[in-house]
């Protein structure tokens, strides 16, 4: 498959255009589906065991309309705040899918971390993920407390895998960039009955490199708003009906 310049364009590529008598009486199917994932991810992904199912796509979002709009397996729930209960409650009330709830890293560490763990379980979450510099010693008292998984992100090579395995983590998220496919294959070398997913770039190249060197789970990482009203605010200036 060729790669794409363009960083949302895979998102793009699997835009269905629908006939007008089905954009105007089935608005609520499945076929409505703005951000469709990439073939290749489910044709090719082992998966990783997420509340009893097999999950080989993860949106990384928070925004509802997002999360309403794919198709994607589960949703990856990670921003740059303190986490918040209310957050989790809400799209995990409303996404109907499994949900992976960020808990800590270099903002939040200790007590506060576990108690988020512990209510993302209560509320219903399907993992919690820590970031890079989420403190080891932590880890094992979350392990100790809930059921359900634990994953990491791990964004570079040079980092202590075994420690982090020996605290409790169940599973790897692997987000290192352009280093990403030597890290997974370091973990397949190395750990080789790890689960791994991660984070799949910008083209459905990097996508597929990903998975054939052993990622059995992609994070994607969808298009703003903005990107996804450019071209129909275009049709707009040019006077174009979004029926046509």
């Amino acid at each position: 498959m060729n790669s794409l310049k363009t960083p949302t364009s895979f998102w793009n590529e699997n835009k269905v255009i629908l006939p007008f008598w089905k954009r105007l009486f089935f608005r609520n199917t499945k076929s409505q589906i703005r951000l469709r994932t990439p073939d290749c991810i489910h044709q090719n992904c082992s998966g990783i065991s997420l509340g009893n199912q097999s999950i080989r796509s993860i949106l990384f979002s928070t925004d509802i309309a997002l999360i309403e709009h794919s198709d994607c397996d589960a949703v990856l729930a990670v921003y740059p705040f303190a986490p918040s209960a209310k957050i989790m409650k809400t799209l995990i009330d409303f996404s109907e899918k499994p949900v992976i709830c960020g808990i800590g890293g270099g903002l939040t560490q200790g007590p506060i971390a576990l108690a988020m763990a512990q209510q993302a379980e209560q509320l219903g979450a399907a993992a919690v993920i820590v970031n890079q510099p989420f403190r080891n010693r932590d880890i094992e008292k979350i392990k100790s407390k809930i059921g359900i998984p634990i994953i990491s992100s791990i964004s570079m090579l040079d980092f202590d895998f075994k420690k982090r395995i020996e605290s409790g983590v169940d599973l790897f998220h692997i987000t290192g960039g352009n280093e990403t496919c030597r890290i997974i294959e370091y973990l397949q070398q190395n750990y080789p009955n790890y689960p791994v997913m991660a984070t799949g770039g910008k083209t459905l190249t990097n996508i597929s490199a990903a998975i054939d060197i052993g990622a059995q789970a992609i994070v994607l990482t969808p298009p703003s708003n903005g990107e996804l009203f450019k071209s129909i605010m275009q049709n707009y200036r040019n006077g174009l009906s979004i029926l046509k």
